[in-house]
């Protein structure tokens, strides 16, 4: 069981580590080359989020939920707790630098704008996940029934992430951008959270490397495709593709099957997997500050130095307050770092 847990925490590490890479990757200028290496480096490492998204569903406590005692008001609070608390903690402290950086430079203040961006999950990039996961919270009872159930809702339910990429490429084809917050909401990721539900409920998905290798290399060529007909670089880079879609599932088919094998964990990774949710939290603040460090017109150099030092600086933190707090637990689960 330790090296089950082990080697899940790992997956935590490998996945955060690769969120770090994707935010370390931009501000660079790349109308000076390198536009095909960033694609392709991209697309390599485009199944960090929906892989958390899967796993947020596949450690869903089934047995409990579906437990004749069990609280829906206890669940709410119970995790929608774990998610809100650090997350508006995190948005108060991002907003807070956002304003000082106004107040700075002189420039005027919209207050509608900081609320709007605080809500939605705006105020660091990557907390839209936080947000998804919250929708995703509020139906997981009623998705635990209707996949045990296993009828024609629970069929149907297959559709939503399909029919939702069908929309986005429709959008992106005909506006040339994608919609506002269309990485926040829950029809994005469902798929994937569906999916870890349904493999805690005893549900079989086969990998293998061949068919990760084969759907990174599709996600490859449908990424430049989509570049060479002229789509926004924020659309066919995005994680919200076809072709990553089908890379994540494939990544995950074989993250399971080497889970089966009774694959042990790296303990590194294992304990950056420990730190990432504080990671999470943390590592865009760090990277701001290592990317006014940072500058360098060769890509390699730039993306490598910047992740690797926001990366180290960023466990080093979180390890060390959750040692020194280690007797503070719930301080600890507030501020997202346990």
């Amino acid at each position: 069981m330790k090296e089950k847990k082990e080697y899940w925490q790992s997956i935590r590490g490998i996945c955060i580590l690769a969120v770090i890479l994707i935010h370390s990757l931009g501000g660079f200028n790349y109308s000076t080359g390198y536009g095909t290496e960033f694609v392709v480096l991209r697309q390599i490492i485009n199944f960090a989020v929906a892989t958390f998204v899967f796993m947020a569903g596949y450690f869903v406590n089934v047995d409990a939920l579906s437990d004749k005692e069990f609280s829906y008001k206890h669940w709410i609070i119970y995790r929608g707790g774990r998610l809100c608390i650090p997350f508006m903690i995190w948005s108060l402290l991002y907003s807070g630098l956002e304003l000082l950086k106004i107040v700075h430079s002189g420039n005027e203040i919209h207050w509608f704008g900081f609320v709007y961006r605080f809500i939605v999950g705006k105020s660091a990039t990557p907390f839209y996940y936080i947000v998804v996961l919250v929708q995703l919270t509020v139906i997981t009872p009623w998705l635990v029934k209707t996949v045990k159930q296993n009828g024609v809702i629970s069929r149907i339910l297959w559709l939503v992430t399909p029919l939702y990429l069908m929309y986005l490429y429709a959008w992106n084809y005909i506006v040339g951008i994608s919609p506002r917050l269309y990485e926040t909401l829950f029809p994005a990721w469902f798929g994937f959270y569906y999916l870890g539900i349904h493999v805690r409920c005893g549900w079989k998905l086969k990998g293998n490397g061949y068919a990760v290798v084969a759907t990174l290399l599709l996600s490859c060529v449908e990424a430049i495709c989509l570049r060479a007909a002229g789509l926004d670089i924020g659309f066919y880079i995005s994680q919200i593709t076809v072709g990553s879609f089908l890379y994540s599932i494939a990544m995950i088919g074989w993250l399971l099957k080497k889970n089966e094998n009774n694959r042990s964990g790296c303990r590194l990774l294992s304990k950056i997997g420990d730190c990432s949710y504080g990671i999470f939290y943390i590592h865009m603040a760090v990277l701001m500050i290592v990317g006014r460090i940072i500058e360098c017109e060769n890509w390699y150099a730039y993306w490598a130095l910047r992740f690797v030092l926001t990366s180290f600086i960023s466990y080093i933190v979180v390890h060390l307050a959750q040692m020194t707090l280690k007797n503070h637990k719930k301080l600890l689960r507030y501020i997202g770092f346990v």
